[in-house]
């Protein structure tokens, strides 16, 4: 290891990373990188409640665990209990990552002349100097800390290319954590070539009741008039960390459909920046939490403008009931010389209990004058008329009150256009709230 100062809550990081340093893919070429974005983590430190982006984050209680790097080789997995856990996508072709690793037994075959899938353990391993390239060192920025530490540790996940024109079948992601004390810092990156048009699904869960943290990166890269619908299903154990950064550039008249969906976790957070780098490139953001117990989770989001012609929604719905807490951190930036864009983000949050609580804040930067933005944002509780009309239609109050804030939350849910996807992410939300029998009636 270099001689970086060393820095609180850091430590079992450089003695980890120190354990399994040789054993990494990419040879001296990314040995080299790992110690660079080790370092400089070291240098930085963990976010703090003065960055901004991290003012809510409880990162005492990831601090204070020590986590084991993950292992060379996967550990085995229940197939079944997989199966009853992970979601079911007709048509889908599966990809399983096993505490970071790929499991080739559990995936579906990955030959399809519309698109490659590498293995980024192999890509690290034949291609090093290509991938030193591809990934540089993150900078200093607050939310870019993990991203160094996904570098630091990184040893698989997936490279995604789809050819241009192509359209294959959607591609299920499923990251799977067991094992106590299990780290895993997977990277997944996709690039769609000019006309192509694809579906990404990346589904987080954990196996088991031990506390596991995962800490992934996705980088997207869209061609001139490319299309992805690409979701983030967060739903690991109650005890476990899920952290995500989503970055993605769009180019000319590209379109991306995002979602992302939290609905356990002890600490569950995804950080999306995207960039409309094209004329006319344009981003649907959508994202839904569900905060129950001691949960923690937040939806981050910046937004830039810096073409012409862009266009962008935003859409967050949260609910928090009992001590959970939920976060949505939402900025859009309009650049100079980003004429005729469009923005609209709205922020509606829901708190079913006192100690329940989300905290929201939206916000605009624009630096040009000829553009359509506007954002809005409500946190607060029930209608209590809309819950006196379900009760005056003989309705029980557990069942009016479960139906309304299923109304609320599928009004993101509906967005989704994989219809397979958004029907079982239904079941799954109505069955998260109280009476789902009854609710299941109603859908």
């Amino acid at each position: 290891m270099s001689s970086a100062p060393a820095v609180d809550g850091l430590q079992a990081y450089v003695a980890a990373h120190a354990r399994i340093a040789e054993s990494l893919p990419g040879g001296e070429t990314w040995r080299a990188v790992r110690r660079e974005a080790l370092d400089r983590l070291l240098q930085l430190g963990w976010p703090t409640a003065r960055d901004e982006s991290w003012k809510y984050v409880p990162l005492r209680l990831l601090e204070k665990r020590v986590f084991e790097a993950p292992a060379a080789e996967a550990l085995p997995v229940d197939a079944t209990a997989l199966t009853q856990r992970a979601l079911s996508l007709a048509g889908a072709r599966r990809i399983v990552f096993v505490n970071g690793t790929l499991v080739t037994s559990l995936s579906s075959p990955l030959v399809d002349p519309a698109l490659e899938v590498t293995p980024l353990a192999q890509a690290l391993q034949e291609e090093p100097d290509r991938l030193r390239v591809r990934l540089p060192v993150p900078g200093d920025d607050a939310d870019q800390r993990l991203a160094l530490l996904n570098l630091a540790f990184l040893a698989d996940g997936a490279e995604i290319r789809v050819r241009a024109a192509a359209s294959p079948a959607p591609l299920h992601l499923q990251f799977v954590s067991t094992g106590a004390r299990r780290a895993c810092h997977p990277r997944v990156l996709i690039e769609l070539e000019a006309g192509a048009q694809a579906s990404v699904i990346e589904q987080y869960l954990t196996l088991g009741d031990a506390e596991t943290f995962t800490n992934s990166v996705t980088e997207i890269r869209l061609g001139p008039g490319a299309r992805l619908e690409h979701a983030v299903i967060a739903e690991p154990d109650a005890r476990s960390f899920v952290l995500g950064t989503l970055h993605a550039l769009l180019g000319a008249d590209s379109r991306l459909l995002t979602h992302r969906v939290l609905v356990s976790g002890l600490l569950s957070r995804f950080s999306l920046k995207v960039g409309l780098e094209g004329r006319g490139a344009s981003v649907d953001a959508n994202a839904l939490l569900l905060a129950d117990g001691r949960e923690h989770l937040e939806a981050h989001s910046v937004i830039c403008h810096r073409a012409t012609d862009t266009r962008n929604v935003e859409r967050f719905r949260g609910v928090a009931g009992d001590r959970g807490r939920g976060v949505f951190n939402g900025r859009i930036v309009v650049e100079p010389g980003a004429a005729r864009s469009e923005s609209q983000q709205s922020s509606r949050a829901l708190l079913l209990s006192e100690q329940a609580e989300i905290d929201s804040r939206p916000q605009l930067e624009i630096l040009n004058n000829d553009v359509k933005c506007s954002h809005g944002s409500t946190t607060g509780q029930l209608d209590p008329n809309m819950l006196f009309y379900l009760l005056s239609r003989g309705l029980d109050p557990k069942t009016a009150r479960a139906l309304l804030i299923y109304a609320f939350l599928d009004d993101v849910l509906a967005r989704l256009e994989l219809k397979d996807l958004r029907q079982q992410l239904e079941r799954r939300i109505s069955n998260a709230l109280p009476d789902p029998q009854r609710i299941e009636e109603f859908l």
